[in-house]
Order: C-alpha cells, then sequence, then structure tokens
C-alpha cells in the first residue's frame, strides 16, 4: 500500500515538473520575427500571433514530441505540448508549415509529416493559432496551423478542469497572456489559405526510394 502511495507522488512530481518545462523555443534570428522590447506603437505597425498547442489527452507516442513550426521556408520556433506563446511578425505572406513526426501504419521508424496552410500576417491584427492535433489512425498523427477566434484560444489553454489540463504561457506569452485580452482586431477570413497535406504513405515511399538510391 506503501509502494503504491509513493509511486502516485513520484508520478505526479513527474507530471508537475513536465508541465512547467513545457515551453515554445523561438528562432528570433527568423527575418520576419521583432524581438526584445517593443513599444506600443512599433506593435501597432507587426502582427501579433498566438501558437497554442494543448496537451494532448492520450498518448500519440512519438507524435507527442516538440513539433517544429516553419514560416517561409525557415524554422519561427519549436513548441512542446501543453505550451502556447507570442511572436511579433512583420506584415508578410508565405507557407507556414508544423513538422512532425509519426508511425505509418505496421511501419517501426517514425517518419516526419506535416501540414501547412497560407498565412497573411497583416500590421495591428491579432491571430490565434491552433497547432491542432489530427489522429488519422493507421495514417499517422498530424498537425495543422488552424486560425481561431480569441474565445476559443481562451477554451483552448483551460480545456478541463484541474491544474494538470491547463496550458502555460511561454515566452512573450506571459506579459500578455490570453486569458486576460478582453478585445483583438482579427484578421479576416482570407488571410488564411489551406494547402493539401502531405500524406504519411507519400512520404514512406520517398523515403524508401531514397534508400534505394543510396
Amino acid at each position: 500500500m506503501n509502494n503504491s502511495i509513493q509511486w502516485i507522488k513520484v508520478c505526479v512530481i513527474a507530471v508537475s515538473i513536465a508541465l512547467l518545462m513545457a515551453c515554445a523555443t523561438v528562432n528570433n534570428k527568423h527575418p520576419d520575427v521583432v524581438s526584445g522590447e517593443i513599444t506600443a506603437e512599433s506593435k501597432k505597425q507587426l502582427a501579433t500571433v498566438y501558437f497554442i498547442r494543448p496537451r494532448a489527452y492520450k498518448s500519440k507516442g512519438v507524435a507527442d514530441n516538440a513539433v517544429r513550426i516553419e514560416f517561409q521556408g525557415q524554422t519561427l520556433l519549436t513548441q512542446d505540448e501543453g505550451a502556447y506563446t507570442l511572436l511579433y511578425i512583420k506584415p508578410s505572406k508565405g507557407a507556414l508549415k508544423i513538422h512532425s513526426k509519426t508511425v505509418y501504419a505496421d511501419q517501426r521508424i517514425p517518419i516526419d509529416v506535416w501540414r501547412e496552410r497560407v498565412y497573411k500576417f497583416i500590421a495591428g491584427r491579432t491571430y490565434f493559432i491552433y497547432v491542432r492535433q489530427i489522429d488519422e489512425e493507421f495514417r499517422g498523427v498530424f498537425y495543422e496551423p488552424q486560425l481561431v477566434d480569441l474565445q476559443e484560444a481562451k477554451q483552448l489553454i483551460v480545456p478541463g478542469s484541474g491544474h494538470f489540463s491547463s496550458t502555460r504561457a511561454s515566452g512573450a506569452a506571459r506579459n500578455a497572456p490570453i486569458d486576460e485580452l478582453t478585445e483583438v482586431d482579427m484578421p479576416p477570413a482570407s488571410a488564411v489559405k489551406e494547402l493539401t497535406p502531405a500524406m504519411p504513405e507519400n512520404l514512406y515511399k520517398q523515403g524508401k526510394n531514397l534508400r534505394k538510391a543510396r
């Protein structure tokens, strides 16, 4: 009985530490990212962009690892589960792609997959981008960059009751948490365009062909 109680305590501590460590690492060298001290006037000339990645309710193995988010062909940030962060991005347009790993069908080795959408970042507008997990069972797990409104964003950062279900602010978002926002200027629907996803079966075939070529 005592051993069971101790094991439960260890699990609780481990989960607590994991939640505290949940973070996002921003590539401040990205040409479209503005970092450091930014004045209120300067913010009007930039797009305010939140990236939200809630913790999955059920483990998906390697797909639970950090995802890499790319914009215009360069890494924008990497993001853990259970974290959201804030970036100030210059007015720009390009493919926003989320890279992750998954296991396809009966294959043992994880492969890289992605989904992308074209985003137009407009000065003075606030974007809430949900790093949404899509489980396609035998075809693997994807993440897509889905635009949501402020109300949906607030629901995503507290998806259930209790400490362990919250999604924590990371980096610049600590100074501008979503739950304290009351009104924002959202971008028009035309600012986002969905593109065709990369299917695991096609990626797996490409990988096999590359290995044969070597």
